[in-house]
């Protein structure tokens, strides 16, 4: 019996620590800057600036159908599926963008990349874009992603930037911060582009 707890505690032991691990590394990841322009209650109105990034497009589907396909082909990119083969570093958040008929996955290329200096893609699905800057309003959520989740954090940040008096430019979109095996302080946020006077 005796035997079988210090199994399981090992066992414990190494969850947490590889959890924490997972979370300190992610949080180590490079992320697209932004500036806080004010926060109203739980939503934050944020600043993006222009920013280089690879995107695929897929028919309209579930939250698990377009994340397994997207990830796989921008991941295919930045590890080495490029002219040159060459690599580049992983950012944070991944943004998706889900509607009926078709969704876009993005991953934005680090910031010392210019549209010249970035290789172009293998796969043909993958195409390199630039973004303007934008204002958003932002709403952030723990925990596992979901459609359901989607629905109602959509729904929530829609009413939130109505009662702030803010107009909405544009469909809601998700930002996810971590990788699907981290458990533990997980970061996801919906966001949407809002007219912003100054």
């Amino acid at each position: 019996m005796r035997k079988v707890m210090y199994i399981i505690g090992g066992l414990v032991f190494l969850f947490i620590a590889f959890q924490t691990y997972t979370t300190m590394s992610t949080k180590g990841t490079p992320q697209q800057p932004y500036a806080v322009l004010k926060t109203i209650g739980d939503m934050d109105i944020r600043r993006y600036p222009e920013a280089l990034t690879a995107t695929v497009l897929r028919p309209g589907g579930t939250y698990k159908e377009i994340s397994n396909s997207g990830f796989r082909s921008l991941a295919g990119y930045i590890f080495g599926g490029n002219e040159g083969g060459k690599k580049i570093a992983m950012t944070a958040p991944v943004h998706m963008e889900m509607g009926a008929d078709s969704s876009r996955m993005r991953f934005v290329m680090p910031s010392d990349l210019t549209m010249d200096s970035l290789p172009e893609p293998n796969d043909a699905n993958v195409k390199l874009q630039r973004v303007p800057e934008e204002v958003v309003a932002v709403l952030r959520f723990g925990g596992f992603s979901s459609d359901e989740k989607f629905e109602k954090y959509a729904k929530e940040l829609l009413r939130k930037v109505k009662e702030a008096g803010l107009e909405q430019i544009g469909p809601v979109r998700f930002l996810g911060y971590d990788p699907p095996w981290q458990l533990l302080a997980r970061r996801n946020e919906m966001v949407v582009a809002v007219r912003w006077e100054e």
